[in-house]
Parts: structure tokens; sequence; C-alpha cells
């Protein structure tokens, strides 16, 4: 009697166990080799470079809500205020933002106090998106830290002195819809700047992969089932005499 009510029990758990336990759990790994990270990344990645958005030794301002769109990504960047602030300049115009690649988003950091907000970029990206990468780098001063914010995970990334850019890439098993970059350490009035080039974008090789977390769990549950079954059977006895 025992093993007959506990069957249907056994029953619901496992099926609340599959309803409410995701088929995949979100791994995130960070990359700062761009060839590690194309090692990662499906073939067919898009990459925006920010090619012909600024005048020739000029700088071109996106003030509106949506900032700048490149491919489907929104670049939008966010005063200590909240007002839309970014800006894409020809890197060759200003000796310490060159990069030598041209056309770079750009960002500067100042601030009314040290007490008021980080300015910050967003980036909003298309649906579907499992692997990122891009090139960075700062000005005033050199090599400063980023602080990259994606999927509620906050990583520190180091640049490089002068105008060298440094890589940071991710690639997710589960997609990514946005992240959010700031630099560490600023003085309000210090006049820094976090510039960005090469933003790639597409899909991780990883993230058709389930962990294998999740077969033992269903494996578990699948194996209790059949053994308590076996159980229930009612046991064959021989005929009367």
């Amino acid at each position: 009697m025992r093993l007959r009510f506990r069957f249907p029990i056994l029953l619901v758990l496992v099926g609340l166990a599959l309803a409410h336990t995701p088929a995949y759990s979100s791994t995130i790994t960070t990359y700062s080799s761009l060839a590690t990270w194309q090692a990662a990344t499906s073939a067919g990645y898009q990459t925006v470079t920010f090619t012909g958005l600024a005048p020739s030794g000029g700088v071109t301002d996106y003030y509106s809500a949506s900032g700048v769109t490149v491919d489907g990504v929104e670049f939008i960047g966010y005063s200590s205020g909240g007002a839309s602030d970014i800006q894409v300049i020809d890197t060759s115009s200003v000796s310490f933002y060159n990069d030598g690649t041209g056309d770079a988003l750009i960002q500067t950091l100042n601030r009314p106090n040290s007490s008021s907000p980080l300015p910050y970029v967003n980036i909003v990206l298309p649906a579907n998106i499992t692997a990122l990468g891009l090139d960075l780098w700062t000005a005033s001063s050199p090599a400063m830290s980023f602080s990259i914010t994606v999927a509620g995970n906050t990583y520190t990334v180091p640049t490089l002195s002068g105008n060298t850019e440094a890589f940071w890439g991710i690639t997710s098993t589960t997609a990514v819809s946005s992240l959010q970059l700031t630099l560490a350490g600023t003085t309000y009035n210090g006049g820094s700047s976090e510039l960005l080039d090469n933003f790639s974008f597409g899909t991780s090789d990883l993230s058709a992969a389930p962990e294998a977390g999740t077969y033992l769990l269903i494996g578990s549950g699948l194996i209790g089932l059949v053994v308590l079954r076996k159980r229930l059977k009612p046991r064959k006895t021989g005929p009367e005499l």
C-alpha cells in the first residue's frame, strides 16, 4: 500500500523537476585572446568597425535615445545624468586616441562631482547572440580598467598602455541580450575616455551543448520510476493445491 502511494508522488516530483529546471544553465567563458575566442565561435560572425560613421578628421555625436545602431546592434551612451551621450570619432585626428584603425566609438567619463553616477555604454544585441568580442582602450589615462556587466556578472577588464587595443570576449551557453561598459577608477573631472572598436558578435560553438547535470537529473528520475514500478508489480503465485 505504501509503495502504491509513493509512486504517484515520485511521478509528480519528477514532473515538477523537469518543468522548473531549465534544459540549459548559463555558463559564460571569458577570453583575452582574439584567436582563442574565434576558435570557440561559429564561423560567420559579424564585426562592427564604425567605419564611415565619423567625418575624416572629425567626430559625430549620437545623442538620440537609440544612440548609434549598426548591423542590428545598438550602442547607447548615458551621461552621469542619464541623458544619451555617445560619439564616433576618427581616431587619427587626435594622437592619444589613435589606435591605427580609423573610426571608433568613444565616451567621456566627466561628471558633475565625485559622487555622481558613472557614465556608461549600453550595448543591446540582436536575438540569439551567444558570442561577442571587442577591442578596448582608454585615454587620459591609458591602461585603465573597464567594468563590464553581462547577464548579471561584472568583469574587470584591464587595457594596455599607449593606444594599443586590448581584446575581450565571451561565449555563453545561453543567449546574451545586452552588456554595459564603464571605466573603473576615474576622477569626475579628469577627462578620461573609453574607446571601443571591432565589436564582433555571433554564436558560440558551445551554445547547443546541454550540461551533464541536466541529463543526470532526468536520468535519475526515470531510473527511480522504473525501479519503483517493478516493485509495485504483483508477484505471481502458484496454483492452490
